[in-house]
């Protein structure tokens, strides 16, 4: 079978999770599946951003016709207009999409990854004209495909519920972590040095993620300033993520509250620090309002970091009850569930061992080994109907 994959991500910058999920699922499907042929489609992929060396795998950087503007025009630009007729030249047995469009064009069977509807869901989370465009395409997309992988229980039943897409059509597959990097480090030194590279030189409470509305940073800003006004804490913040549209108000709470020395910004991490960054900290706050996953708490746990995440969305399939669940939009319970954490060391060396646990259960070979099952099974339900 010859699977053609759109793997725009990888090209985009500003992708942050959605970029390294792409990543490590091509690669993962590279690892479990050598008889099936693959052809990569992206744009703007810099070098060394997909580590696959297999034969069965072609990597096509598609033609960047608008490369002086932004990536998403460009891609969408390409996407309808020509991604169609490469299509029929490449004449795929079958059509993955990694991100939630497919083109207009498609007589072969299709499979679409949806991770979320947040810009349905959360109508302040994104710039209206990326909501509009997102509408218009996860609908089509939810209505045109043979089949949908869904990340999560969670994103299943708001594609069922908000975009009436059939049940039997989305099977859930949860994404994987990278586990030869996010895993407790066992050298004191390597964490103290990556510690001082970013400022960090007391106790400290960390989010990782992009700094986007959604991510309900502003709230834990405010949940830290209740707690450093009622003396009850001596910890840092430290926020690791890249800047993002609407990021602002963080930092016009950080200033309001007089925060300007407890609170670290430290901007893009890469990812082989990050587990050295979550290996030091207290206590992992993710207190996002709406997720596909939440891939940061995962990697968290696996790291041997105490979690505390929102009750919210698909979180609580993450976590489970190795965290803690609080109301992403109550800033009491936040700021409570912090203290109780850092205030009490017996509770956090269960948690970490309960994380460390937890994360065990996601792993991103059995993601691909679900995946490649149902592409097979989407192909062969296809091509059994086409000969009846």
């Amino acid at each position: 079978m010859h699977i053609a994959i759109d793997a725009v991500w990888l090209g985009d910058r500003q992708g942050a999770g959605l970029a390294t999920y792409t990543t490590n699922l091509l690669e993962s499907l590279a690892k479990v599946d050598s008889r099936n042929r693959y052809t990569v489609y992206s744009m703007r992929l810099e070098t060394g951003k997909l580590s696959i060396e297999n034969d069965n795998f072609t990597i096509k950087e598609v033609p960047d016709l608008l490369s002086f503007l932004p990536f998403w025009y460009s891609w969408t630009f390409w996407y309808y207009t020509g991604f169609s007729a490469q299509l029929s030249l490449d004449k795929p047995d079958l059509f993955l999409s990694t991100h939630p469009a497919l083109p207009l064009y498609h007589p072969y069977p299709r499979v679409v990854i949806i991770y979320d509807l947040t810009p349905v869901v959360l109508k302040g989370a994104h710039r209206a004209d990326f909501r509009f465009k997102f509408g218009k395409e996860v609908s089509h997309a939810a209505r045109r495909a043979n089949k949908i992988i869904a990340i999560s229980q969670s994103t299943k039943k708001d594609l069922i519920n908000l975009l009436g897409a059939k049940p039997e059509k989305i099977s859930v597959v949860y994404p994987g972590y990278d586990d030869d990097i996010f895993k407790p480090s066992p050298d004191p030194h390597k964490v103290e040095t990556a510690l001082r590279k970013y400022g960090i030189v007391s106790s400290y409470i960390i989010y990782v993620g992009i700094l986007e509305p959604k991510k309900n940073i502003l709230r834990l800003v405010e949940a830290f300033a209740s707690l450093k006004r009622d003396g009850k804490i001596v910890h840092k913040l430290v926020i690791a993520g890249k800047r993002a549209w609407g990021d602002e108000k963080v930092f016009q709470a950080v200033r309001r509250n007089g925060l300007e020395g407890e609170v670290i910004f430290t901007g893009y991490v890469p990812q082989e620090e990050l587990p050295l960054l979550m290996s030091g900290a207290d206590v992992f706050v993710f207190p996002s309002l709406h997720e596909g996953f939440g891939i940061p708490p995962l990697e968290a746990m696996a790291c041997g970091a105490p979690v505390i995440t929102s009750n919210a969305s698909s979180l609580p399939e993450v976590v489970g009850d190795a965290g803690i669940l609080v109301d992403p939009y109550n800033v009491d319970e936040i700021a409570e569930a912090i203290y109780k954490v850092v205030s009490d060391g017996k509770l956090r060396e269960q948690m970490r061992r309960k994380g460390l646990e937890r994360a065990k259960l996601f792993s991103w070979k059995k993601a691909a080994q679900q995946t490649l099952q149902i592409l097979e099974d989407t192909y062969s339900s296809r091509h059994i109907h086409t000969k009846a």
